[in-house]
């Protein structure tokens, strides 16, 4: 069971605690390829964003600068993400490893498995109802 929301009546409390109930579930069915969400979006970043630098990163996956070091601390440990820049150059040159593609690939399965599940458990109605809300709240 997933962190309660029926008692309390702020919505901001509400939204936060759905919110981490959300990253929850597709943690747990991202569980088998070692990586979270948060990670697996990283990856899927550097993937469609191959050469990037941490700035241009940044702003793909919508993070600060700093938010975005912490987190990618531990893929470019594990080898997923290697820094590919010239010696003696300022910018990074994000790439994901061989070991990196295959982790990667392997979550893209599982996170498809995990797309699949959210919407048969909450229906396609309302995902498509729960989209629209959030279009609106992007915008407060």
């Amino acid at each position: 069971m997933g962190k309660r929301i029926d008692n309390t009546s702020c919505h901001c409390l509400k939204m936060r605690r759905s919110a981490e109930n959300v990253i929850h579930f597709y943690d747990a069915v991202l569980m088998p390829c070692g990586l979270t969400a948060r990670q697996y979006s990283l990856l899927y970043a550097v993937h469609h964003n191959s050469g990037c630098n941490v700035r241009e990163l940044s702003e793909a996956a919508l993070l600060d600068r700093s938010t975005l070091a912490r987190s990618l601390k531990p893929l470019l440990q594990a080898e997923y993400i290697e820094d590919k820049k010239s010696a003696g150059a300022r910018d990074s040159v994000l790439v994901l490893s061989l070991k990196g593609e295959r982790v990667y690939f392997q979550a893209r399965q599982l996170w498809n498995t995990a797309q699949k599940q959210f919407e048969a458990k909450i229906g396609k109605e309302n995902v498509q109802a729960l989209e629209n809300l959030l279009l609106l709240l992007q915008n407060l």
